[in-house]
């Protein structure tokens, strides 16, 4: 899986850019919630997200045809963009 991680240093943002094309095995949804957690605990933040919420993520991208989704992080918290 390759995630596009980008660090925005005005806003002091993590900008996480899933490719939908990437999700194939329970390991894949495993890993990115994995990967979303990581870059939470940098502002103490609990996602409360777990596989099946990934899940939901990804076919909610599938739905609207779109080939990616985007998690902001910053201190105010996590915000999934479609």
């Amino acid at each position: 899986m390759l995630v596009d991680i980008d660090i925005d240093k005005f806003s002091m943002s993590y900008l996480l850019k899933y490719k939908v094309e990437d999700f194939q095995k329970p390991e894949d949804y495993k890993m990115a919630v994995t990967i979303v957690t990581c870059f939470s605990n940098d502002y103490d933040l609990d996602p409360e997200l777990d596989n099946n919420d990934m899940r939901e993520i990804v076919e909610k991208t599938i739905e609207l045809e779109k080939d990616f989704f985007t998690f902001e992080i910053n201190e105010d918290g996590i915000e999934v963009d479609i």
